[in-house]
């Protein structure tokens, strides 16, 4: 993997409805703004590349949901439901308007149930990698998945991943699976009525092309797009491919929104 820019990202801490949330983000809301939502057990941490990519003409934001991360945890681990209300409650407190939300892997799940729940969030969607394809939701097959993809992302990928799981420790992460696998997200998306973008890795064990085109259909109003050469951790591994193949689509929402203080 190339290496990336040197993050433009300010690291801030926000409390919505008691928890904890770790930002980091340019700050800029003089520009679109776009905030990424990370999966099961990781941080924010693996989208720093794309947030350096995205960062030259748009205001990013990567979180740390409570328990993530560097994000201090509640005793037991949140829902997708109750961290799609964290998710909508830091975009009212970052005061963002029309932002578009970025989810990847679980944080797909969370970010469709935030915008099935509240239509008027965001001005869009993006997927990546999104879980939990519907003929593997049970856990074994979902860790030989995760297995496979861990085979075929390189080491300095593995290592932001790994340090993030042992970060969470196996107890609590075990027991998010459960609450990820008890989810649909194949139930929520056609409630999603902003405009969206459904991507996966051409080579990404877990979201497989299949699954990814069938939730692209049930969306209202959404697209899909492969990256070649890249698994299951796209915004890790290829972000500048990733930012390029989404500029289209962001811009397009940008054309359409003025951004607070403009």
């Amino acid at each position: 993997m190339p290496a990336a820019p040197p993050s433009p990202l300010t690291h801030r801490r926000l409390v919505v409805d008691g928890r904890a949330v770790e930002v980091r983000g340019t700050f800029d809301r003089g520009r679109p703004a776009v905030v990424l939502v990370h999966g099961i057990g990781v941080s924010g941490e693996y989208f720093l590349p794309l947030a350096a990519a995205l960062a030259a003409d748009r205001d990013v934001y990567a979180l740390d949901l409570p328990g993530y991360g560097t994000a201090p945890g509640p005793r037991r681990p949140l829902s997708v439901p109750e961290l799609a209300r964290v998710l909508t409650g830091t975009v009212r407190a970052l005061e963002l308007r029309a932002p578009v939300l970025v989810g990847h892997s679980m944080g797909c799940q969370v970010v469709v149930d935030a915008v099935a729940g509240d239509p008027g969030l965001c001005a869009g969607w993006v997927l990546l990698g999104p879980t939990v394809d519907a003929s593997a939701r049970g856990p074994l097959r979902q860790a030989w998945r995760l297995l496979r993809d861990t085979l075929r992302e390189p080491p300095a990928t593995n290592r932001v991943i790994l340090r993030n799981y042992l970060r969470m420790g196996p107890v609590r992460y075990l027991r998010t699976v459960r609450t990820m696998l008890a989810d649909r997200i194949e139930a929520d998306l056609p409630r999603c009525a902003a405009p969206g973008l459904v991507v996966r890795g051409a080579h990404d064990p877990i979201a497989p092309r299949r699954w990814a085109e069938q939730l692209a259909r049930l969306a209202p109003r959404a697209g899909f797009l492969e990256i070649p050469a890249a698994a299951h951790a796209v915004q890790h591994t290829r972000p500048q491919e990733l930012a390029t193949a989404c500029a289209p689509f962001l811009d397009a929402l940008a054309d359409r929104t003025v951004p607070p203080g403009s």
